[in-house]
């Protein structure tokens, strides 16, 4: 059974369908998602989906995640903060982030952007949570950023990065996120990080309904597409994909502390 580390079921994008969603995920063999949060009002959704599934049978087991994209981190203020921390306490909350810092559209100032990220750093050892980080084309400051703050146990979401960084992050403790981008036409540096990350350092994510993998490209994303995913990076590896499929689920059951 597979595990998607990273989706956004709860967004409006999934409302006609939502059940249907979670339904083909469970038919494609993902037993478990994690849906994160990336500002208050989508944590809270993620966490009142999370609640809502509990019970439900037949349906993959959902968590979730609070935190602030560095796309929203000039909205930080310190009242917000103490609702992203008073949220983290509900059930089913198993990790701070998304968070991070992004390079590409700046919509928030970097100094915005360092000082929220500084702040979940902060606030996911205060909770002793994991951390997932949002990193493009910031490589460099992130690490930085993690190492200076003393971060030391999260996920990189939707690596981007080559081999070096790879092994930087996992040298602080972090584990090794894929997404759909492995699958592309022109993965650049992925095929070789998804060889040469050890196998308890590895995790699977879709980041729906973003960046759907082939050969779903260009279409709505969902968690049952994290099959590809994964039938990419066991071809690029060598194994079965039951082999990665156990081996990545049961990383992400020991990273996020999962029941």
């Amino acid at each position: 059974m597979l595990t998607d580390t990273h989706c956004h079921v709860q967004v409006q994008d999934y409302q006609a369908d939502r059940p249907a969603v979670l339904q083909r995920a469970r038919d494609a063999g993902v037993a478990t998602l994690i849906c994160v949060g990336y500002d208050l009002p989508t944590s809270t959704a993620a966490a009142r989906l999370a609640q809502a599934q509990a019970d439900e049978v037949g349906s993959p087991r959902l968590y979730a995640s609070v935190g602030l994209h560095p796309h929203d981190a000039h909205d930080l203020t310190p009242a917000l903060l103490d609702e992203l921390r008073a949220l983290s306490q509900t059930e089913g909350m198993v990790a701070v982030g998304e968070c991070g810092l992004d390079y590409y559209r700046n919509l928030s100032t970097p100094e915005e952007q360092r000082r929220a990220f500084v702040a979940q750093i902060e606030l996911a050892t205060e909770l002793r949570l994991p951390l997932i980080v949002h990193d493009r084309e910031a490589h460099q400051e992130v690490y930085q950023l993690l190492r200076e703050h003393g971060a030391k146990r999260g996920v990189m979401h939707c690596f981007s990065g080559d081999w070096d960084f790879a092994r930087r992050c996992l040298d602080l403790g972090f584990f090794i996120s894929l997404a759909g981008p492995v699958t592309f036409k022109n993965p650049r540096d992925l095929p070789d990080v998804a060889r040469r990350v050890p196998t308890d350092a590895l995790v699977l994510e879709t980041d729906s309904p973003y960046l759907a993998p082939v050969p779903r490209r260009g279409t709505r994303n969902e968690p049952a597409n994290v099959r590809y995913t994964a039938e990419c990076v066991a071809a690029l590896r060598g194994v079965e994909l039951d082999q990665l499929a156990e081996q990545t689920s049961a990383n992400a059951t020991r990273l996020f502390n999962l029941s």
